[in-house]
Order: C-alpha cells, then sequence, then structure tokens
C-alpha cells in the first residue's frame, strides 16, 4: 500500500478531518480507490487534485450537490458556468447585507438622536429639515392606540412588498387644514419614510424641505395639549403654518415599563416667517 496515502495522510495534505473524507465517501462526492478488509480507505496521488478543487470551490460557498454534479462532468465551460452562478448569487447576497447595513445604521441614527434630545422636552425650536419621501396610509377608523398599531403595520407592509425594513422615521401625519377644528384628525393617517430612494407608488406622499418648528415630547399622538403649546409658540413668534403636521415616534412604547404608555415623540410643523 505504500503507493497509496491513508485516509489520515490525504486529510492533512488538503487541511481537512478524517470525517469530512468519511463523509465525502459517504454521499459519494470523493472517494477512496482502495479499501482493505480491515475497511481502511486509501486514495491515489492522481485524486489529490480533484480533492483539491472540491476543497476550493467549498471554500467559497458552493454547495456539496452543485461540486458533486460538477466533479462529475467537469469540463472548461461547466466549470465557467458554475462559477459564474456563484459570483451572481455571492452579488445578490452582498447587495442584500449592504442593505442590511443600511438598516441597521438609519435605526442606530434614530435612537442617537433620542439619545441626544430627551433632555429638551417640551422646548420649541425651529429646525431645518431636507425633503423626505414616505408612505402615508390613512386612518380606517377613529384615532387610538389600535388604530395606530394596525395601520402602522398596513404601511410597513407596503414597505416590505417593495424589500424594505422599516428602520427608518414613523409617526402620524395630521392635515394642516384641520388645526383648530373640533375634527383634528379627519384625513389623519401613519407615515413610514422610505429608507431607500426607490420609487414606491402606493400612498407616496412628499414631506418638502424647509423650517420646522419642532418639540420633544412623551405622548401618544392622539393627546392634543403639546400641538396646542406648539401651535400657540409658532403664532407668538411670528410664523405661519405651511404644511401638515408631522409626530414622528422617535422611541415607542416597547423601551418603556408597562405603565408608562406613551411615545417619546418629535412634533414638527412646517413653517414660515411672516413678513
Amino acid at each position: 500500500m505504500e503507493r497509496y496515502f491513508s485516509i489520515s495522510e490525504m486529510a492533512s495534505i488538503h487541511g481537512v478531518s478524517r470525517q469530512t473524507l468519511i463523509y465525502y465517501d459517504k454521499i459519494e462526492l470523493f472517494q477512496p480507490v482502495h479499501i482493505d478488509e480491515n475497511g481502511y480507505r486509501f486514495y491515489a496521488a492522481e485524486q489529490i487534485p480533484f480533492l483539491r478543487e472540491i476543497c476550493f470551490l467549498k471554500s467559497i460557498g458552493i454547495k456539496l450537490n452543485d461540486i458533486k454534479e460538477h466533479i462529475g462532468n467537469r469540463n472548461l465551460t461547466s466549470a465557467i458556468s458554475l462559477l459564474e452562478y456563484h459570483h451572481d448569487l455571492l452579488q445578490r447576497e452582498i447587495d442584500s447585507l449592504q442593505k442590511a447595513k443600511m438598516f441597521i445604521q438609519q435605526r442606530l441614527g434614530k435612537y442617537s438622536e433620542a439619545s441626544r434630545f430627551k433632555s429638551d422636552l417640551d422646548q420649541p425650536v425651529i429646525e431645518q429639515f431636507p425633503e423626505r419621501k414616505v408612505v402615508f396610509v390613512p386612518f380606517a377608523n377613529e384615532i387610538c392606540r389600535k388604530e395606530l398599531h394596525v395601520t402602522l403595520m398596513k404601511a410597513w407592509h407596503i414597505l416590505s412588498q417593495h424589500e424594505m425594513l422599516p428602520s427608518d422615521a414613523f409617526g402620524t401625519l395630521i392635515l394642516k387644514d384641520q388645526l383648530g377644528t373640533n375634527q383634528v384628525f379627519k384625513g389623519a393617517g401613519i407615515f413610514t419614510a422610505l429608507p431607500l430612494d426607490d420609487t414606491v407608488t402606493e400612498q407616496l406622499r412628499i414631506l418638502p424641505a424647509g423650517q420646522y418648528a419642532c418639540m420633544y415630547k412623551y405622548g401618544m399622538p392622539y393627546e392634543t395639549q403639546c400641538l396646542k403649546e406648539l401651535v400657540q409658540w409658532i403664532e407668538e413668534q411670528g410664523y405661519r403654518i405651511t404644511g401638515d403636521v408631522i409626530d414622528a415616534c422617535l422611541l415607542d412604547t416597547t423601551f418603556y415599563e408597562t405603565e408608562q404608555n406613551v411615545d417619546f415623540c418629535q412634533l414638527q410643523i412646517p413653517v414660515e416667517k411672516m413678513v
């Protein structure tokens, strides 16, 4: 048996375990050329290039079933086809991971903002915002906690249909024309920001760039006291409201004890200075 390699020697040459070669034999991927009367496996030197190729293909993530099919019908065309297919598969996985990384970064940014500004409660300020694209879904029923959650899931379902995650801002949109009426929430609904620039035609709405009167608060969107205070501050400062009210949720109730059933939010109302 001097002209053969034992299973341990073959495994050592390729940096794999004996158990790996036993498994490859079992699935008929790479089998010994000889098995003696004691059941010991032996391999020929001519087999080294085949196991070397199997190890390479496995190391780049190709499935054993695909390797088995390829090795059994190996030629230059099939080798190129296998690698091109796996290259495309890896590229799709890379794109998916890059997208997931971006979703995480957006969510981290959202939480970091909440952490920085929780001390600035109930203090109106003027901030500048860029244009934002959001999905808007109006409330189907009277606004309440249940309606908020159900409508938000409708909006998030739209994102999922476009392979996007709800990683960025979301909240309630209140129509400007309803302010000061006894039906403040008529036509209101949930918005969720588009985390990607992809165009979503369903319920797409543009939140315009510009100046916004803002105020951080603890509370639910259907509690209007903070909204009334911010609207009054806007008037006192010589501004006028130019668009719909955004009640952006920064930290939802999953962050708090059950008895503190409120969200940490920021009211954002587009304004311009009156001449």
